[in-house]
């Protein structure tokens, strides 16, 4: 009877306000996060700098791990200008995510021809291997295909030596974009993504049952999702962290997720009526 509901996420909603947002007191939010900004990136130069952070694509709400983390640097190098670093970060991370998931969830894809290539290596260098299992494991779609090899191109050109002049600004735009595109197409919590039950109860993301078993939701979605009953509450500890208080024992049934969403919701009306 329960569900895994999405408690450990990355929220980046705050470019939003300034791409016409109609959020109450946008204004407000917008003086505050240009000043918070300067501060954090310095005031020199600061338009140049908040006009590289605006272009930034950014995932809104996204499932967290060590990607979270790593995306955050190479956004800090590019706000402050440090092209190069941007370029070589952004290619360093899609390589690292490539074998992230790979190494994560081959077990479950002993039966492919996939596996065989690359079941005893503990790294994976060669893109084109990568992808092309990812590809073939139908965890990326022909649309993130694409962006992992422009992204490849991308580190090949600024990696390996070109006996050529290259133009740093737009390669680190691309690279940083790319890089944020491909994390979204993998790891954003969205309407599009059909294995999620899309806040059908207000102000709560559930994963749905028939997507429990796939091996890249079980490695990277479910971690940042505990399994709850309909009747569990969420209290917040003093340092800011979740904590699921579900004393309920429940009958030991299946139940449909839309049957979930029905309990769910009249559990809340009732709690609240309560208080």
């Amino acid at each position: 009877m329960k569900r895994h509901r999405f408690l450990t996420f990355s929220i980046d909603s705050t470019r939003n306000f300034f791409k016409g947002s109609s959020f109450p007191h946008a204004e407000i939010h917008k003086r505050e996060s240009q000043e918070y900004l300067s501060q954090k990136y310095g005031p020199l130069n600061f338009e140049e700098k908040f006009t590289r952070w605006l272009s930034i694509p950014k995932p809104t709400l996204s499932v967290v791990d060590e990607h979270t983390y790593l995306l955050q640097d190479i956004e800090n190098a590019y706000v402050s200008g440090s092209l190069y670093a941007t370029l070589t970060s952004a290619c360093c991370l899609g390589e690292r995510i490539l074998n992230q998931i790979i190494l994560r969830v081959k077990n479950s894809y002993k039966s492919t021809s996939q596996y065989k290539l690359i079941y005893r290596k503990s790294s994976i260098n060669n893109w084109e291997l990568g992808i092309n299992t990812l590809l073939k494991w139908k965890i990326i779609k022909s649309e993130t295909e694409k962006k992992y090899k422009q992204l490849l191109a991308l580190r090949t050109d600024s990696v390996h030596f070109q006996n050529k002049e290259q133009n740093l600004v737009p390669m680190a735009k691309n690279a940083i974009c790319l890089i944020n595109e491909i994390i979204s197409d993998l790891f954003e919590l969205k309407r599009e993504k059909k294995f999620l039950i899309w806040f059908e109860v207000p102000g709560e993301l559930y994963l749905k049952r028939e997507a429990e078993n796939i091996p890249f939701i079980e490695a990277f979605y479910i971690p940042c999702a505990p399994l709850v009953g309909f009747k569990h509450i969420i209290e917040t500890t003093p340092d800011l962290k979740f904590r699921v208080i579900d004393k309920e024992i429940y009958p030991n049934k299946e139940i449909s997720d839309q049957e979930f969403v029905k309990l769910r919701n009249k559990f809340i009306q009732e709690r609240n009526k309560i208080r």
